[in-house]
């Protein structure tokens, strides 16, 4: 049997190879394009990844080309490929990506920030699946891949507990595609729809030269604009599941459907069982198509098929359409529960065997046992030696025909959703008003099943906060649709379990609503109605949620189809998601949503009414974010505190497993701090939300001992949401934190406020302002919840309550890391420019403050000067941050082209944008950007009591220059958030090869940037650190520098042997060495009284002689050449002694001398010598002192004025080293304008 690649290189060899076979958004491919494609992707798997036979490659992207392109690929590279749905929670991708570790991870710049941070990822980031491929290069692909190899992973992704990973081989899907080919030949013209069952229908037409449209998921579900996208494509052919094609015929009218399905020949339902009344309106409206049912099983592929046309014309008359007849060489067969094959007609459990059955699930070798049985010796010569039991119950006739009954397990499929009904039932029973409980399904096959809970119940409660309680413990889709209350449940005499035959059926009039939440004015009245028809209800409560009513996306599309109808208004879906209820809808179409309750909040009583007298509790929701990690980390890194940490447990995911991710997530999960989790954190399952943050008495008891102070950063920050959605955590969580530091010992709190709480239009706004004067103007909802919250902490504070209050504006990522607040706007904003290469012409002052400083500044007066700041407010706000045109042009010099455009013009093309790129911003810009006044009306911000502090600790606030955006662009390069710069490589060095000693960090670092992207020098990175050498190798790729112009070399300049293989092997590569930068150094602060005699013996060690040890080494070979640049990184203190840098100077005065000579020395040799003399440059050099008196006394770092950054000694570098062959640059003393020597 041949593999799937055989098949492809097949007709991509044949006469079909320039047929057009790929068409995705308006861009078309030939056989013979995707050939070539997917040849060079499967080369880079095997060049960079390692892909080989057993190996995997992932895909998590929206169904589109690169999707297609990387499948094909993998497969051609001997891998199997993982389709990862973009819809899995974190937990569970990261769950898939750790148990299977893929080679590598195909996605796109819109999801590539859901990755893991050191996951092997490559990312379709160019303009164009073309742009974004490697060069092909001279790999041979397999040619040994045979059947039984891997050729995909999937899982299941809906069911409960741990997902399944089943491995499947090329074998099965062959034999599939070999038999609809020759059963349901494809015609010359067909054109194939894909998106259903993505992954296994995609390869089908293109393996027959057929062209295959992708449809975009944002219309698969959508029924008109599926109805226009196959009308407009002419498609003939696509595989539907039997809810999808329903919800279509029923939306559309019959001639929409007629001309949207003109051009179809065959329709393939599969997933679900086909109700012959679903099959009779299908033939009815679409007389001419080929309808054919297909059974399909993940763990076996395709099982049987049967043409549901010939079966309609042969008047049969029944309930449900049959799957058909088994596939010829699939094996089936029918077994009682001692695995003893039942006689033809009987019904039993349905085994499946023969070539398309998997290989097994990916370790669960205890599954493997109860899925994948060893076949009874009475049938192996039947069945084959494995068979999967597939736990559907049914029957074979003798003509191979197989029938099926249902499910003969307790793990039903509502939707596409596998759910276990016990893990139902005994969520329920856990609740504290349930005495006894039963879950049925209701709804036969092939129509809207739904879960139905009969309950008995210990004390009264409505179904309503029955529903709202169970929403918080189990997925969406299994919450009951129905409650029925009974007063016993039936049970069988015989085994004395609940007899569920006998159970009532339900009643939607059981489920009685309350009077007040029945419909009240004519437009409620008329749309409850409609609401009703399509959840199939008698009643309901109109405060509740369409989807908690049982309501999902199929009823969603027939629900707004009617509203369109009756009412003659056009709602989408984004409608019904902000109006989820007969209630709010029934405002939105009555056009009152602007004046609704929600948005019109009376501050005042909300604050009289949550004020923390002592007198009660209240129960919200809870989160927390970026800064709290920052404050972890911080404290971990800075003190010896113990820390307590409050975690929202989640479903599969413990509150310990929740804690690393969120550390990991922002880059803060280092060696140190892994080691100091255990130890010195302890991880609660709790929310601040809650009443007593949901802990147990006894545990919330220890803890209000236990605790000494409380930091409060946890808030929900939405700024669309109304008061009201916001309500729950940034209100009555702050009063749930107060009731805690006042119970059984007063607890200092640290507050964490937000300058949202001063409305906008306000200049020059102090800690000490009176912020109830202004409080009408907030306009949106969390700035109204968090001024309800700081004043009642305010209140708090006025009784007695020790606290500090922080109001922080934006917040930035860290200084020296890329990890952003995904919400951000400033973050989305930048990407938003990036992406589209527009920006808006406007005038704007960038707020912003890097959140390690804010960390910084609330965790020293969390732990050291709180008594000396009791009672004060801090703004961490920065007013005179950069402007945004300066932003544009820091952006620009980083190498991206941005083009600036009108304001107006720029808003109304993000609005209308369909880039998933921008789904983000363009809700912010729909909400909160009305036009251009928006960015010049921000208010601003005075920091007396901060600055005081800031100046008292000898810190400087924080100011973000080009230097900062470089660094962070450079980083949302390398985890793959933005896609790489349109670099232009400079030419001023091209061809220069050139060793730059400590070139790790620091100016080494910049030099090396500087020279290989501007100079478009060829560079060998050497120094002690080899992982930082890798990254900035990687660094420098991603700005545009060919992979065969850096070479990273581990290299100790103190060794003499090092040194000697540096010089060695860059010859071997390059030929030869032009210039020699040597940058290794080390400086520490010493006070010679203090005889710190290792530190002094460092310094003369790397400065002198490890100096000395490259000239040594690389002299003789420039000489020889008679040709050479030797260019010495000294210092300003090589010029002049300076206090506290004796020995450094020193060292750096023995060069300069010694570099003297050797200049003239080297004039008869055609070799020049330079030194560069850096004053004060921002390195962590400096930091690395012991002697803390001299760095206090001597440091001029912290100055107050700026200092030079290393890229200024780069561009110095570059501007010695450029010079024409008749010019020297024999010193050049580069210092910060404020402090000349």
């Amino acid at each position: 049997m041949a593999t799937l690649v055989d098949l492809f290189r097949e007709v991509a060899s044949g006469p079909r190879k320039s047929k057009v076979v790929l068409a995705d958004g308006g861009k078309e491919w030939t056989l013979e394009e995707l050939d070539v494609l997917t040849d060079r992707l499967a080369k880079h798997f095997i060049k960079d990844y390692g892909c080989k036979t057993g190996s995997c490659v992932a895909i998590f992207m929206n169904k589109k080309a690169e999707y297609v392109v990387s499948y094909i690929a993998a497969l051609k590279a001997g891998a199997a490929y993982l389709p990862l749905d973009i819809s899995y929670p974190s937990n569970l991708l990261e769950s898939v990506l750790d148990e299977v570790q893929p080679a590598v991870i195909c996605t796109t710049p819109d999801y590539v920030h859901r990755l893991p941070e050191n996951a092997p990822i490559f990312n379709f980031s160019g303009a164009s699946v073309e742009s974004s491929l490697p060069n092909s290069n001279n790999l041979s692909l397999p040619s040994d891949i045979n059947e039984d190899d891997l050729a995909y992973i999937v899982y299941s992704s809906g069911t409960t507990g741990k997902p399944k990973g089943i491995q499947c081989p090329h074998r099965g899907a062959v034999l599939s595609y070999n038999y609809r080919f020759k059963e349901y030949p494809y015609k010359e013209d067909d054109i194939v729809a894909c998106n259903v069952f993505f992954v296994w229908e995609l390869l089908r037409p293109i393996l027959q030269g057929v062209k295959m449209c992708i449809i975009p998921d944002d219309v698969i579900y959508d029924p008109l604009p599926l109805c226009n996208f196959l009308r407009d494509n002419r498609v003939t052919r696509m595989l539907f599941t039997p809810s999808l094609l329903e919800t279509v015929l029923d939306t559309q009218s019959d001639g929409v459907i007629q001309e949207s399905f003109k051009h179809f020949r065959v329709i393939w339902l599969c997933g679900e069982v086909v109700t012959c009344a679903l099959l009779n309106r299908i033939m009815e409206v679409l007389p001419n198509v080929v309808v054919a049912n297909l059974y399909s099983i993940s763990e076996c592929h395709d099982v049987a098929v049967e043409d549901l046309t010939k079966f309609h014309r042969s008047g049969d008359e029944r309930k449900y359409a049959p799957v058909g007849s088994v596939i010829p060489g699939v094996k089936v067969a029918i077994l009682d529960n001692n695995l003893r094959k039942v006689p033809i007609g009987v019904p039993g459990e349905i085994y499946v065997g023969g070539p398309t059955l998997a290989i097994g699930y990916l370790n669960r070798p205890e599954l493997n046992k109860n899925r994948f049985l060893d076949v009874p010796e009475e049938i192996r010569n039947e069945v084959g030696s494995k068979m999967y039991r597939t736990g559907d119950w049914g029957y074979l006739l003798a003509n191979q025909t197989l029938e099926i009954c249902g499910r003969c397990d307790t793990l039903v499929k509502i939707r596409g959703y596998s759910i276990e009904i016990q893990a139902v039932e005994s969520t329920i029973l856990h609740l504290n008003w349930v005495a006894s409980c039963s879950v049925i399904v209701i709804g036969a096959e092939g129509e809207d099943k739904q879960l139905a809970a009969y309950i008995v119940l210990k004390e009264p409660v409505t179904r309503k906060a029955l529903r709202a309680e169970l929403k918080r413990k189990l997925p969406f889709y299994m919450v009951p649709t129905y409650f029925v209350y009974l007063d016993k449940l039936p049970v069988l005499a015989a085994s004395s379990k609940v007899d569920k035959k006998a159970l009532p059926p339900v009643d939607p009039e059981r489920d009685i609503v309350e009077a007040s939440a029945l419909p009240q004015t004519p437009t409620e009245i008329k749309l409850a109605k409609i609401w009703a028809e399509v959840l199939q209800r008698s009643a309901l409560d109109i405060q509740e949620s369409f989807f908690d009513l049982g309501g999902h996306s199929l009823l969603a599309a027939r629900l707004l189809s009617k509203v369109a109808t009756d009412f003659g208004v056009e709602l989408n879906m984004r409608d019904l998601f902000a109006s989820p209820t007969v209630s709010a809808m029934a405002k939105l179409l009555d056009g009152s949503e602007r004046n609704s309750p929600e948005t019109i909040v009376d501050l005042d009583q909300q604050l009289e009414t949550h004020d923390y007298k002592d007198n009660g509790y209240r129960t919200p929701n809870g989160r927390h974010g970026l800064l709290g990690s920052h404050i972890l980390a911080r404290l971990l890194n800075s003190t010896q505190v113990r820390v307590v940490c409050l975690i929202r447990e989640s479903k599969n995911e413990s509150v310990d497993s929740r804690l690393v991710s969120s550390l990991k997530k922002r880059g803060l999960l280092t060696n140190s701090i892994k080691e100091q989790l255990g130890d010195r954190v302890k991880a609660m399952s709790g929310d601040v939300a809650l009443v007593q943050f949901g802990l147990s008495e006894e545990n919330f008891h220890l803890l209000t001992y236990d605790v000494d102070v409380v930091i409060h950063a946890a808030a929900y920050v939405n700024l669309i949401y109304p008061y009201q959605a916001l309500h729950g955590i940034n209100v009555l969580g702050t009063w749930n934190v107060l009731d805690f530091c006042h119970k059984n010992k007063v607890k200092p709190l640290h507050y964490i406020s937000t300058d949202a709480v001063i409305p906008a239009g306000l200049n020059d706004v102090d800690e000490d302002f009176d912020i109830e004067l202004v409080k009408e103007k907030l306009a949106d909802g969390y700035g109204q919840t968090k001024f309800v919250a700081e004043c009642m902490v305010r209140r708090s504070q006025q009784r007695g309550l020790p606290s500090i209050i922080y109001r922080l504006g934006n917040q930035s990522a860290a200084t020296t890391a890329g990890y952003w607040n995904d919400a951000d706007f400033t973050y989305l904003m930048l990407q938003a420019v990036i992406h589209t290469g527009k920006t808006p012409d406007i005038d704007w002052t960038l707020e912003i403050t890097p959140v390690d400083f804010a960390a910084k500044f609330v965790s020293e007066l969390a732990t050291k000067q709180f008594t000396a700041q009791v009672g004060k407010t801090f703004h961490l706000t920065n007013s005179k941050g950069p402007k945004w045109s300066d932003l544009m042009d820091w952006i620009r010099k980083f190498g991206y082209r941005v083009e600036k455009i009108d304001a107006d013009q720029w808003m109304h093309m993000i609005a209308n944008s369909s880039d998933a790129n921008l789904q983000n911003i363009q809700k912010l810009v729909a909400v909160m950007i009305r036009d251009e006044s928006f960015f010049n009306t921000q208010s601003t911000y005075l920091r007396s009591n901060t600055d005081k502090f800031v100046a008292a600790s000898k810190w400087r606030y924080p100011t973000v220059d080009e230097r900062t955006v470089r660094h962070w662009m450079q980083l949302l390069v390398e985890r793959h958030v933005i896609p790489s710069p349109s670099v232009s490589i400079g030419t001023a060095m091209v061809d220069k090869v050139v060793v730059i000693t400590g070139a790790s960090e620091g100016i080494g670092a910049a030099i090396a940037r500087i020279l290989a992207v501007e100079g478009g020098a060829r560079v060998v990175l050497a120094a002690r650190q080899e992982d930082k050498l890798k990254k900035l190798a990687k660094r420098l790729q991603a700005d545009g520098c060919p992979e065969t112009n850096i070479l990273p070399l581990r290299c100790d300049v103190t060794k003499e042997e090092d040194v000697k293989k540096v010089v060695t092997r860059t010859i071997e590569q390059f030929g030869r060495i032009d210039v020699l930068v040597n940058c290794a150094g080390c400086m520490y602060y010493c006070m010679m009284k203090n005889g710190i005699t290792a530190e002094w013996k460092r310094q003369i060690d790397v400065n002198c002689h490890g100096t000395m040890n490259m000239i040594g080494a690389v002299l003789p070979h420039m000489i020889e050449r008679r040709q050479g640049h030797i260019l010495n990184i000294t210092s300003d203190a090589g010029k002049r002694g300076f206090a506290g840098l004796a020995v450094y100077s020193g060292s750096k005065f023995f060069i300069e001398g010694m570099t003297q000579a050797l200049r003239q020395e080297m004039v008869e040799f055609g070799i020049r010598v330079t030194n560069i003399q850096p004053g004060d440059v921002a390195t962590e050099l400096a930091a690395r002192s012991t002697d803390e008196e001299a760095r206090a006394k001597f440091d001029g770092s912290n100055a107050g004025h700026r200092i030079l950054d290393p890229e200024d000694v780069g561009r110095s570098v570059l501007f010695a080293l450029s010079q024409p062959p008749h010019v020297a640059i024999n010193e050049l003393l580069i210092e910060p304008q404020a402090a000349p020597i």
